[in-house]
């Protein structure tokens, strides 16, 4: 009996994200920046059935490589739902669309991904109302 309920909690578990989600968030990688964060202005706004979002990075941009956004419909299972890469002509706001929400409401996280490949996690998590639509 204990082997089918963890099978069915890994069906689960897998389900909750779609194939391209393939990176969890909290609470399987458990680095989370709790201190001071370098995103700011972290927002999102929900018309229709997309959600848009937008925060500020604060930090020294050359150091990272990508944002990778986090979705879910708690916040104790995010899956990635994309990501932001960086170029040289970004000047530290950004914004995302998410045309698939996963419920409302949706929580976001934003992860920062560095150089080499490392990921912190932004000490917010966001949740979005599609209830609540933007005007």
């Amino acid at each position: 009996m204990k082997k089918i309920s963890t099978l069915l909690f890994l069906l689960l578990a897998l389900n909750a994200c779609s194939k391209i989600d393939d990176h969890f968030a909290v609470p399987q990688q458990p680095v989370v920046q709790t201190e001071t964060s370098a995103i700011s202005e972290f927002t999102g706004y929900a018309q229709g059935n997309t959600v848009y979002l937008s925060f500020t990075y604060k930090g020294d941009l050359s150091q990272v490589a990508a944002f990778r956004i986090y979705s879910g419909v708690d916040s104790h299972q995010l899956c990635a739902i994309g990501e932001l890469q960086i170029t040289s002509k970004d000047a530290g706001h950004f914004q995302f669309t998410d045309t698939h929400p996963k419920g409302d409401p949706t929580y976001y996280l934003i992860g920062i991904v560095d150089q080499q490949g490392h990921i912190t996690y932004a000490n917010l998590i966001l949740p979005v109302s599609l209830h609540a639509q933007h005007s």
